[in-house]
């Protein structure tokens, strides 16, 4: 008897610009889940005079007047992270318009993806870009198309006076074009926080969209900052500035930032944007509020007043990726191993090992015996010109190693790409030896297998740590692939050990595959309807709308 239909909702907010937003928000939720219901908010004459003014300028400023533009850094990861945005966005906002903005070459690749073909909405703009005029090889335009050494030259330019003046020119178009009462939105990788002074120049809305975790964001933030081990007591350990309840080791420090004095290029690059993140609107992040409580409060203390929203955990599905011989093989491969049986090993697109630590890997797994799936690149300082390095693997394999696991059927190699998100959502996969890079992490969370931990580089080694300490779903093996942070060096023995810990028969390594499904129900309910990722989502469009903090009272 008491339909929707027949239901009447009051809203009573405190008289205060952030709980009139918060509500405004709830009614929307609200009317979306009960279109039939009436809805009343009741407040002073001021305020409803003043609400009432706003509602009509957000109907003139709805999301089918809404342009999204997307900023990532070059590089997969960042590329792989945005691309899940924007299909996130898109089914919270369908009517909004969305492009994405790179330089040529990277747009070129992106078009041809498969994930960009599953979302035939986005549109493209390409930014003039000659790499040979920053210092770069020919062509290469994206992290992963550089060794090591040419890093910095990448991050210097792009934000270029160049790519500026570009990106500023299609800002200019972008607001000019559009209806007088549209929003343009800007959302920017943290390595290109620049361009929110571009917006703020140019009348648009600006967000950053840190596509890492919050524990590992809040923790790199802090060393960037403040350099402390520079100023730590002798020995490994020191605590974090802003934050210290939290231990820091030198070896989890990679090489450009244990070698930073403050005066260097890659202080100054990662100080400088630093400083522009801090006037954003808002900061978007591919993380749950259930998933990392610790990391997030970390965060909104360094951030203050600017809104975080966590709206993860934002994954590829694996229908994304590309179909074809390998995937089909590997899959198949897969088909024929027993449940829960195999070991994943990669270490992504940008990384890889020393020559005698992929030594002593591949010597630990064949003294394991458990079946494998190894997605293998050239070592670190490697000179094969191969792209798949297969000519010169018996100078970093053990000698008759990739013959011996395929003729005994115990290990496939994979040269180069490998489908990841395949491999993580087969039922006979049991753990993923990882460098703990953010999207391998949600990727493997998400599909309920737990981590074996070998953090290279970046913030790796606190997504690792987060991933130990607060939930347990991770055994972290060893620590980095120069020498510089003393940990070059592991000894197969304790792969070994590792890899039973999380694959074996043990209470421990049921315990741990129990957590794992517990951490894989929680961080997938905030992506469901009333699910807190999709409630912080209606929050920043809010706030993106109508030009306030949606989180600040």
């Amino acid at each position: 008897m008491a339909s929707d239909e027949s239901m009447h909702i009051v809203l009573v907010p405190f008289p205060a610009q952030g709980h009139f937003a918060a509500f405004l928000s709830l009614a929307g939720h609200l009317h979306r889940a009960r279109p039939s219901a009436a809805i009343t908010l009741v407040s002073t004459p001021g305020n409803v005079a003043a609400l009432r003014a706003s509602a009509s300028r957000l109907a003139m400023a709805s999301d089918e007047s809404m342009h999204i533009v997307l900023s990532p850094f070059p590089a997969q990861g960042h590329f792989a992270a945005f691309l899940s945005l924007a299909g996130h966005l898109h089914r919270a906002r369908p009517s909004a318009d969305m492009t994405l903005v790179s330089t040529p070459g990277n747009v070129a690749a992106l078009r041809a993806s498969a994930s960009a073909s599953s979302l035939p909405f986005l549109r493209f703009h390409t930014l003039p870009f000659v790499p040979e005029e920053h210092g770069l090889p020919a062509g290469a335009e994206s992290l992963d198309a550089l060794p090591v050494r040419h890093f910095l030259a990448l991050f210097h330019a792009t934000e270029s006076p160049s790519l500026r003046s570009a990106f500023d020119e299609f800002v200019l178009d972008t607001t000019d074009g559009a209806l007088a009462r549209a929003v343009v939105v800007v959302i920017a990788d943290p390595f290109l926080a620049w361009t929110s002074g571009v917006a703020r120049s140019r009348g648009a809305r600006h967000a950053i969209f840190v596509s890492c975790g919050a524990f590992g964001s809040a923790v790199y933030h802090s060393l960037w900052n403040h350099l402390p081990h520079l100023h730590a007591p002798a020995g490994d350990a020191f605590l974090l500035p802003d934050h210290t309840e939290v231990t820091v080791h030198r070896s989890q420090l990679f090489t450009p930032l244990l070698v930073a004095d403050g005066a260097d290029p890659w202080s100054a690059f990662h100080r400088g944007q630093i400083a522009h993140a801090c006037d954003t609107d808002a900061l978007l992040i591919n993380t749950t509020e259930e998933f990392e409580p610790t990391g997030l409060r970390m965060l909104r203390r360094t951030m203050g007043g600017t809104p975080v929203c966590p709206v993860g955990p934002l994954v590829r599905v694996p229908t994304q990726e590309s179909a074809g011989r390998d995937r089909d093989g590997v899959v198949q491969w897969l088909d024929a191993r027993e449940a829960r049986s195999v070991l994943y090993i990669s270490f992504g697109s940008q990384n890889s090992l020393l020559p005698e630590q992929m030594m002593e890997l591949a010597a630990a797994l064949e003294l394991a015996g458990r079946p494998f799936v190894w997605a293998i690149r050239p070592p670190l300082g490697s000179d094969d010109d191969d792209n798949d390095g297969t000519s010169r693997a018996d100078r970093w394999l053990p000698e008759g190693f990739e013959e011996r696991v395929r003729g005994n059927d115990q290990g496939l190699l994979v040269w180069g790409w490998a489908p990841q998100l395949s491999i993580l959502a087969h039922a006979s996969t049991a753990a993923f030896l990882s460098h703990c890079g953010w999207n391998s992490v949600l990727e493997s969370v998400t599909h309920g297998v737990p981590v074996i931990g070998w953090p290279l580089a970046g913030e790796q080694f606190f997504n690792a740590k987060m991933l130990d300490e607060e939930w347990g779903v991770c055994v972290e093996v060893a620590r980095g692939n120069v020498d510089a942070v003393g940990s070059s060096v592991v000894d197969r023995a304790r792969i070994v050990e590792a890899v039973e810990k999380v694959m074996g028969d043990s209470t421990e390594a049921t315990e741990m595959r129990r957590r794992t499904k517990e951490v894989q129900d929680l961080v997938l309910r905030a992506q469901s309807v009333g699910g807190s990722s999709m409630e912080a989502l209606e929050e920043f469009f809010t706030s993106m709308l109508r030009g306030i903090s949606a989180n600040n009272s």
